[in-house]
């Protein structure tokens, strides 16, 4: 018999059912209560700290989810902007449509969607590499460009399954461009860093920071009507038979991850 108590199943069940017995005559209040005064500061602040724990991760996931919202408002916004580029186009062609009634059919653009996975080491915004090649249809002097009709740059060199773009940026790149709202046409260069000047502008003409600057079409470099950036800020200068403007980039070069060639 005093082994069958000894056995460790049996005096546990027997420890169980005393203590049972001496919380259901009140005999336990006491103890307990000494217990959760001497164990409540430890537990008010392990409860402090899973809150802080809990607020901490909650922040985090504000913070996420915010930025998924700036992305998707960024994206939706080039979109938007691009729609409205196409609507002033379309007005002004059509006021030349009763008298021209041969004019070029710009059509849907063919494109082929490309990863950039390389860069200029530089990180003076001179070109990126593409992972789409000669056997994917893209062919020399083709423009890049990202969502929103957003001009990026122009393959200069490629492979059966690479391609190098020259950027916008590049101090080497020219780009026959137009600003949209006064039909002012110039050329845009590649600037130091990643940004971007528009040149042989009409001395006297009023042109407002924040006009849209799209490619002109001229000598068939560029489709029409690409976006490349807004005028941040005109350069006046009397000496010169020209003026110049400093223009914001439409794309973010420091960002891109995915672009489209164009192959038709």
């Amino acid at each position: 018999m005093k082994k069958i108590f000894k056995h460790p199943l049996i005096l546990s069940l027997l420890v169980i059912v005393v203590l049972f017995f001496l919380n259901y005559q009140g005999l336990l209040k006491r103890p307990q209560d000494i217990f959760f005064r001497l164990f409540a500061p430890a537990q008010k602040i392990i409860y402090k700290g899973s809150l802080k724990a809990s607020n901490f991760f909650d922040s985090i996931n504000s913070i996420n989810n915010l930025n998924q919202e700036n992305a998707k408002l960024k994206q939706e916004n080039a979109d938007f902007l691009n729609r409205i580029i196409q609507l002033k186009e379309v007005a002004l062609e059509n006021e030349f449509l009763r008298e021209q009634m041969d004019l070029p059919d710009s059509g849907t653009k063919q494109l082929v969607l490309a990863d950039v996975v390389g860069q200029d080491s530089s990180g003076s915004g001179k070109y990126i590499l593409i992972n789409k090649g000669e056997k994917h249809g893209v062919k020399k002097k083709a423009a890049v460009i990202t969502a929103g009709d957003i001009l990026v740059g122009q393959i200069i060199e490629l492979t059966d399954s690479f391609s190098k773009v020259q950027l916008i940026t590049d101090s080497n790149s020219r780009i026959n461009a137009l600003i949209q709202e006064s039909r002012i046409t110039g050329l845009v260069k590649g600037n130091q860093g990643l940004s971007l000047i528009i040149d042989l502008l009409p001395q006297g003409q009023n042109i407002k920071d924040g006009e849209i600057v799209i490619t002109s079409g001229l000598a068939e470099l560029f489709p029409k009507g690409l976006l490349i950036g807004q005028i941040q800020q005109v350069l006046f200068s009397d000496v010169q038979i020209s003026q110049k403007a400093k223009i914001k980039p439409a794309a973010d070069f420091n960002k891109l991850e995915k672009v489209f060639v164009i192959i038709n």
